[in-house]
């Protein structure tokens, strides 16, 4: 496999773009952004089903950055969200 496939692998495994996603979330957040609002960017939304974005909610950078008290509203509308399928 030559250097430009596995880099390309690399930018498309499910781990790296969970990464990215964490980032730019915590990013986002931090420049003032409500988690709802960057939660239901189209960024997000194309790179994570409902199970996904709650499961970035899980994350230290995440919590640290939009609190959780926020995030823990957050997962309550993901729950639901998840049930009705």
């Amino acid at each position: 496999m030559g250097i430009r496939e596995e880099f390309e692998r690399l930018l498309s495994d499910e781990t790296a773009v969970h990464r990215r996603l964490v980032e730019y979330i915590a990013r986002e957040v931090g420049d003032g952004r409500s988690i709802t609002e960057v939660l239901e960017d189209p960024y997000v939304i194309n790179r994570a089903a409902t199970l996904g974005r709650y499961a970035l909610l899980e994350e230290p950078e995440v919590v640290a950055a939009a609190g959780e008290e926020v995030l823990s509203s957050m997962r309550t509308r993901l729950e639901d969200e998840l049930r009705r399928g």
